[in-house]
């Protein structure tokens, strides 16, 4: 199993997506649960095992976590949800194990009005220079504020 694609379309060259960027869980989610699916969020499977594509090590908790919440919520099945966590932990995510203390978490979160949680997604994007790919209101605003580049679906968070 695999995340779902949906066919490439025609593009401008500035819609192409880096070859390196932080990713959170809600543009890795869509690629499982079939009612959050987005061709933006689609694009971004494409880039798998091609990109770059970092996270904390707390994705693998928070991915986890939305999984089986989708299941509690009845979206998907529990034979869905071994299928979906068995495929995610061989997706090909870099992970960054150099998370800041609790002291810079905190004064980052308050910072930004942003939970310690995303706190960590945009402290990586930032200390890496790269991108920063979420669906998340919060990151969005604090990335657009602090003028950290963003990966977002425009349709949902229009500039």
């Amino acid at each position: 199993m695999k995340p779902r694609r949906t066919p490439r379309l025609r593009e401008p060259a500035a819609a192409y997506l880096p070859d390196a960027f932080v990713i959170d869980c809600s543009v890795c989610l869509p690629w499982y649960i079939e009612d959050e699916a987005s061709e933006f969020c689609a694009r971004l499977a494409g880039t798998l095992g091609r990109a770059e594509i970092w996270v904390p090590p707390l994705w693998r908790p928070e991915f986890a976590s939305a999984v089986i919440n989708a299941e509690r919520r009845r979206r998907i099945t529990a034979d869905r949800r071994r299928a979906v966590l068995a495929n995610a932990a061989g997706l090909p995510l870099q992970i960054d194990y150099d998370i800041p203390t609790v002291t810079e978490l905190d004064d980052l979160a308050s910072a930004h009005d942003l939970t310690p949680y995303d706190a960590l997604y945009f402290e990586l994007a930032r200390r890496r220079k790269l991108p920063l790919a979420t669906l998340d209101a919060a990151l969005v605003k604090a990335a657009r504020a602090a003028k950290l580049p963003l990966l977002t679906d425009s349709s949902r968070y229009p500039d």
